[in-house]
């Protein structure tokens, strides 16, 4: 069966259907109810911004919950959006920064839609109208287990703090016999009442922890002529190696880093390009041997079959990027039902840099990382492919290593507004890894469903999806509801990995239940029900629960890829940092 499936599933990706005609633009209701006129260089004599909490709007008929929501949900505040705006009242209405304006609002994480009106005045010029609704704040999540203890992390936090758009959350986990984990994540998108996000993280995991701290003026849109970001933290992890025969073993990595750049926007014909450079620096101590923590004991269980030396390099790195792509709009793509801004056209962003002495690098070395984009659509057929690689050479030698690459490439069939049909098949790729590194067979996001529990891992992977989903009308304004069915087929091989198998390809079939919360949320709710249809690599059937804003321009690495990447790294020149 999977011989048959697999081939019509790529040929859908490489030839996607051309089908005439784009989905229907909604009508502009605005909300004063005044009717929208064209942005053609009027006037701007006003700006009238209405932020809604649909969570807690729709409640007013239930008191007591009301007031619940509204303790913890305050709406984002109107000088907050004011501020995310590229019009201002005096300036002339123009339709890109209309545009643009509304796109940077949707992509600000406490934000679920937004929408920028014109409207006309008595005056003889116009007025903007800024409507927001804003995400759900609330960040609660935790763990429980059927013997004492019965609760064994807890999550909680608000990502919209006083309607500012600081998102603040604090966790805590149980530590089974070694000290109890403690975290702690805060981040202003806001600093200062400046488009300027400040971030800080710490953790203190049961064994191990690690901080960060960064600030970034990010690159919100074409019509800005820079962005910068500052970035250092350091990290103790103890990485998960797993084995053939049922072990976990673990394995001590240390990494520091710091990160200084910036970019600036330079005109090319027909064509934006951006140039920068960054300063870097990272170190890595990996450890020796295999280790097994239970119930507050670490048990030596051996060397390392891989042994991984300690690296330290410092590079000055050139930024190099050039685009050539117009955003579209479109409903029900990547979530539910919200609105998307989908980037259609191409973009290449590069890192090329080269080792310095004097920033205490003790190798030399180039390095070179970049990031490809195209996508294309007319409503209803769209294709993206993204991808991604990085690795470096020693200088004097013709064998690059510390490699890896990414790649996704997608198409969407809008058959109706509520019936999509999703094909996508995934790479990943590691090669010669300075660090210990494992790819998962059924790692959650990017493997196959239904292999979570595979004992196998391997050095590369390619899986391949296919999904029909149905969205349905919103539950009483307060919540989109849909259903999917889908398949995936993949495999992976051994590659160069400590304990890497090779596999022949593995399947499964399942459905999914789907969930926006509030309604025409960017962020997806997912229950997938998996059910192998092959045996073997720990095959059986699954639950799996993901919680993902998967609208965001830059592709989101699975787990075990993102892990791994070089932290100085950037995912997308373009949505730098």
């Amino acid at each position: 069966m999977l011989g048959k499936f697999l081939p019509r599933a790529l040929a859908l990706v490489a030839a996607p259907v051309v089908l005439a005609g784009a989905q229907a633009p909604r009508a502009a209701i605005t909300p004063s109810g005044r009717a929208t006129v064209a942005c053609a260089g009027q006037r701007i004599d006003g700006l009238v911004i209405y932020t809604s909490a649909p969570t807690v709007a729709n409640l007013r008929r239930v008191p007591r919950l009301a007031a619940v929501a509204r303790a913890i949900h305050v709406t984002t505040r109107t000088e907050v959006v004011r501020r995310y705006l590229l019009l201002a009242p005096g300036d002339a209405c123009d339709e890109q920064r209309r545009a643009e304006s509304e796109r940077i609002l949707r992509a600000q994480p406490f934000i679920a839609d937004a929408e920028v009106y014109v409207v006309a005045n008595d005056e003889g010029g116009v007025d903007l109208e800024i409507r927001t609704i804003d995400e759900t704040s609330i960040v609660l999540g935790g763990g429980v287990r059927g013997r004492a203890p019965g609760v064994t992390s807890v999550l909680l936090g608000n990502a919209n703090i006083a309607g500012e758009g600081v998102y603040g959350a604090a966790s805590w986990r149980y530590g089974d016999g070694f000290r109890d984990g403690y975290s702690a994540r805060v981040v202003d998108n806001q600093f200062l009442g400046k488009p300027v996000t400040m971030g800080l993280q710490g953790d203190r995991n049961p064994v191990g922890g690690g901080w960060r701290i960064e600030a970034a003026h990010p690159y919100f849109t074409d019509l800005q002529r820079t962005a910068w970001r500052v970035r250092t933290g350091s990290q103790l992890d103890f990485v998960e190696l797993r084995r053939p025969d049922g072990e976990r073993p673990l394995v001590m990595l240390e990494r520091e880093f710091y990160d200084v750049g910036a970019i600036a926007r330079v005109a090319l014909p027909g064509y934006l390009g951006l140039v920068g450079m960054s300063v870097t620096g990272e170190s890595t101590r990996p450890g020796t041997r295999l280790l097994r923590a239970d119930t507050g004991v670490i048990t030596d269980l051996g060397p390392l079959p891989t042994l991984y030396a300690d690296h330290r390099v410092g590079r000055i790195n050139a930024l190099l990027g050039i685009r050539g792509l117009r955003f579209v709009r479109i409903e029900g793509l990547d979530a539910l039902t919200a609105t998307q801004d989908l980037p259609t056209g191409f973009q290449i962003g590069t890192q090329i840099g080269h080792s310095n002495g004097t920033l205490g690098a003790t190798e030399s070395d180039v390095s070179l990382a970049g990031d490809v984009y195209a996508g294309a659509t007319n409503g209803r057929s769209t294709v993206r492919l993204q991808a991604q690689g990085e690795g470096r050479r020693a200088l004097g030698s013709s064998t690059w290593d510390d490699v890896l690459t990414t790649g996704r490439l997608v198409h969407y069939l809008k058959l109706t507004p509520a019936h999509l049909n999703q094909v996508s098949v995934e790479w990943t790729g590691g090669y010669r890894e300075r660090v210990p590194f494992q790819l998962l067979l059924g790692v959650p996001l990017g493997g196959v469903r239904g292999y979570e529990e595979s004992t196998f891992a391997g050095g590369q992977r390619l899986v391949a999806r296919v999904e029909e989903r149905y969205a349905f009308a919103d539950v009483k304004h307060l919540a989109d509801l849909g259903v999917a069915a889908f398949a995936d087929a993949g495999r992976q091989w051994a590659g160069d990995v400590p304990f890497g198998v090779t596999t022949g390809i593995k399947g499964s079939l399942g459905f999914s239940v789907l969930a926006a919360v509030p309604s025409r949320s960017s962020r997806l709710w997912r229950a997938d029900f998996a059910f192998p249809v092959t045996s073997g690599a720990g095959a059986r059937w699954t639950i799996g629960f993901t919680n993902v804003d998967r609208t965001t321009f830059e592709y989101r690495n699975p787990r075990d890829v993102a892990d791994r990447r070089a932290l100085t790294v950037p995912t997308s020149l373009f949505a730098w940092p």
